[in-house]
């Protein structure tokens, strides 16, 4: 087992827009500690004597302390040391950072005027990051903690008392390597020794019952003492618990990590300029360090939450960030599966290779299966399941083939069949994609419409003949709730009050920057969708035979966002007879909008951009509101706002402002412009505004939702512009199939009432009017420049 040397050392980085180094003479630096004796632990460094402070120098760490090419192994996270605010005039500052040991993808490049000496942890055996995990086998809990080295003797003691430990298990061991990984960063300047992964499993657990435990080594330390109560006895309830997607990490002690692609420079830009402005407005609205920071809002909201229960459920997207997790992971279960930021890297095994999908950085599921590893047949088949009081749980990867005759799908299908519903009256199916939701993010393979096309064709029929109560997931990042729907179209319930058809809920919403630009509202109405906000939150479940209880809550102020219960009579017994008779005599009259087949993110995201470009190129009054903005406050303290529907609204209207400018002129903007902000942005920004709170659709929004054209412009009418594609849509269920488009420009043509063949000024995405000829389309490709916020 490989070792690391335990050593952290601090050092000072003087940052400029050029990389070079401030005018100083030798400065020092300073920490409080000489050794690291417990885990997360706040360190307090002093910069003292910079004879010319500026407002670009920081205080970072580097973890190992050996290096000695800061290039190649960056630093984990920096604080600007003009966050003391004696250190501009006095040359001498401080700041508090908290050691840590996870992997992190940090970049920069930098002059280094100080260092402090190394600071090597005290205790190698120290265990950290301790989080508890379930099996398929009633009766067990596995606990897994890290250490920096590998000893005999890591041991888990537990018992029914606190501080007596009638049994133990004996702990094995675990870790990966940078030759491990599949490529990119995770294999290079993005790899860090994690530690040693101890894996110890308490059995013979007794239901319904508290326990008290600690991990550790007798020849060194033990941790502190935690506990948990263990589930029911299986389908037994009631049970509570929590469920996310997409979580996002934010440093809980506000420091800040490198933006730029390693090893460029680190671009600096001084608070109050025009420059810093745009760029804490593009961390905004596409959803940078305040999205993360959502994240640590909703961690903290779990941890307090009195009605937490006892499991976590993640269905996707991981945050490594134990520091942020283990105080409740380390009380309660956690039941993952791996999302595209886990699994996709080019020729490994993902099923968007057509794409180059390198979502994980390189990581391609082995870091995930190492660090949260669960029950799963064989290393890289990421499908199992687990019981948990009346529900049962199938969990699985919408990351490798899922289709039908896949050993995944086989899989599926065969425990879908088996399962007794007798005993477990509750089905609920865990993955990450979306299965159904508004999102027009599209149309390659990996995006959201395919993808949604993909799964309903794999588990439609299989869903509904063996009546999957819900499924869980996430991707696109907002909460959403279906209907009970068979096929895109809502089925009534049964006679005895139970519902017939699977109901599809996104809990994406747990801190990864909001979806918001891929929304359609006219796809929102469909009656399919009975619930949606806009908002940071989480699930929590209750469920009992006879109810299966969901809240999603506002991790903002514990307010609702939906509250809906499924129930189910007493002695519920499943009706196959029923179902393989709705299948057989079903009669489909869904018929797709234009967006919901071909995808409206390609073109949109261009045009949210121009708009944008225009703010900063000539809207002096724009500028002076967002400047008094909280949400935009540049974070030299570190990033201490957080995204909410709330921070977030002002930026979308003044985008909306933007549009407003722009389109009123009809005769120097391109018709795409004008369609796609008549039929999307413009009244996406109009359903902003009538919703204040971010909650949509469902019981908590208060009024119906309509759809309004902004007021204060007068647009021309538009037909459906089928000819704005050039690629094959997706084949749908439906029987009405949109037209297609014979061009072989990746540009095409204008839709209907363009000025196509002849010059006409178009909105480009420097924001200002360019001539161009024939397709009345931004002069920029479509989708270049921009990563779409789904996933």
């Amino acid at each position: 087992m490989a070792e690391a040397s335990g050593r952290m050392m601090m050092l000072l980085g003087i940052f400029l827009a050029v990389g070079g180094l401030s005018a100083s003479a030798a400065p020092t630096l300073q920490a409080n500690i000489t050794s690291l004796t417990s885990n997360s632990q706040a360190v307090f460094v002093s910069a003292i004597n910079v004879t010319s402070p500026a407002a670009n120098d920081a205080i970072a760490l580097v973890i190992p302390a050996n290096t000695t090419n800061y290039t190649a192994t960056p630093p984990q996270k920096f604080k600007w040391i003009q966050s003391d605010s004696s250190y501009l005039s006095s040359g001498t500052g401080s700041v508090t950072l908290q050691a840590r040991n996870v992997q992190e993808w940090s970049t920069g490049n930098f002059t280094v005027a100080a260092e402090t000496p190394a600071i090597p942890i005290a205790n190698p055996q120290l265990p950290g990051q301790i989080h508890l995990l379930l099996t398929n086998i009633t009766g067990q809990v596995a606990v897994q903690w890290t250490t920096l080295q590998q000893a005999a003797g890591a041991v888990v003691q537990y018992g029914k008392a606190s501080g007596q430990y009638s049994s133990s298990a004996n702990a094995t061991f675990d870790s990966y390597t940078a030759s491990q990984m599949c490529g990119g960063e995770a294999a290079t300047t993005g790899y860090l020794f994690p530690g040693v992964f101890n894996n110890a499993l308490m059995t013979n657990l007794s239901a319904s019952t508290q326990y008290f435990y600690r991990v550790g080594n007798p020849a060194s330390n033990f941790s502190a003492e935690y506990n948990f109560t263990t589930a029911p006895v299986d389908g037994q309830g009631p049970v509570q618990f929590l469920a996310i997607a997409d979580l996002g990490y934010c440093e809980t002690d506000s420091s800040l990590e490198w933006e730029s692609d390693y090893p460029n420079p680190i671009t600096y830009t001084p608070p109050g300029t025009l420059a810093a402005l745009k760029v804490e407005f593009d961390n905004a609205w596409e959803g940078n360090w305040l999205s993360f920071c959502a994240a640590r809002e909703v961690a903290n909201a779990m941890i307090a939450d009195p009605n937490k229960g006892t499991l976590l459920v993640h269905n996707g997207d991981i945050s490594y960030a134990q520091d942020m997790m283990q105080p409740l992971l380390s009380h309660i279960p956690y039941m993952a599966v791996q999302g595209n930021h886990e699994r996709d890297w080019p020729n490994t095994g993902d099923r968007y290779l057509q794409e180059n999908a390198k979502d994980s950085g390189g990581e391609c599921g082995v870091v995930f299966e190492k660090r949260i590893p669960m029950p799963i047949p064989h290393p890289g088949q990421q499908w199992y399941t687990f019981t948990y009081g009346p529900i049962f749980f199938i969990q699985f990867s919408t990351e490798i083939d899922f289709g039908e005759g896949s050993a995944q799908h086989d899989f599926i299908y065969n425990t879908l069949k088996s399962v007794n519903r007798t005993t477990f009256p509750w089905l609920v199916v865990g993955f990450h994609r979306p299965y159904l939701e508004p999102s027009v993010y599209g149309p390659n393979n990996k995006a959201d419409i395919q993808n949604q096309q993909d799964l309903q064709n794999a588990f439609d029929d299989i869903f509904f003949q063996y009546q999957v109560d819900m499924t869980w997931f996430g991707h696109t990042h907002w909460y959403s709730r279906s209907c009970p729907v068979y096929k895109r179209q809502c089925q009534p319930p049964a006679s005895d009050g139970s519902q017939t058809a699977p109901v599809h809920v996104n809990i994406g919403n747990a801190g990864a920057s909001f979806s918001w630009d891929v929304v359609d509202p006219a796809v929102l109405t469909q009656d399919i969708y009975s619930a949606f906000a806009i908002q940071h939150g989480y699930l929590r479940v209750n469920a009992s035979r006879t109810s299966l209880h969901i809240q999603a809550v506002n991790s903002l102020d514990g307010t609702l966002l939906d509250d809906y219960t499924l129930t189910k009579p007493a002695g519920w017994a499943a009706n196959s007879t029923r179902q393989t008779a709705t299948m057989t005599n079903f009669v489909g009259n869904f018929t797709p909008t234009w967006y919901e087949t071909y995808g409206g993110d390609q073109y949109g995201n261009n045009i949210l951009d121009a708009a944008e470009a225009q703010i900063f190129a000539s809207n002096a009054s724009i500028l002076a509101t967002l400047a008094n903005m909280t949400a935009l406050a540049n974070p030299v303290t570190g990033p201490t706002a957080f995204e909410s529907f709330q921070n977030a609204n002002p930026i979308w209207q003044a985008l909306n402002t933007a549009f407003l400018t722009v389109v009123s002129n009809t005769t120097s903007v391109s018709s795409t412009t004008l369609y796609f902000y008549q039929k999307i942005y413009g009244p996406l920004f109009e359903m902003f505004q009538q919703f204040p709170n971010g909650v949509f659709k469902g019981p908590m929004a208060g009024t119906p939702l309509t759809i309004t054209t902004p007021a204060g412009v007068q647009l021309p009418q538009q037909q459906n512009p089928a000819s704005l594609v050039s690629y094959n849509p997706p084949v749908t269920s439906s029987s009405s199939t949109p037209s297609t488009s014979t061009s072989n420009s990746s540009l095409a043509t204008a839709p209907a009432g363009s000025a196509g063949g002849t010059a006409v000024a178009n909105l480009t995405s420097s924001g200002v009017a360019s001539t161009a000829t024939g397709s009345g389309l931004l002069a920029s490709t479509p989708g270049a420049n921009n990563t779409a916020t789904s996933g």
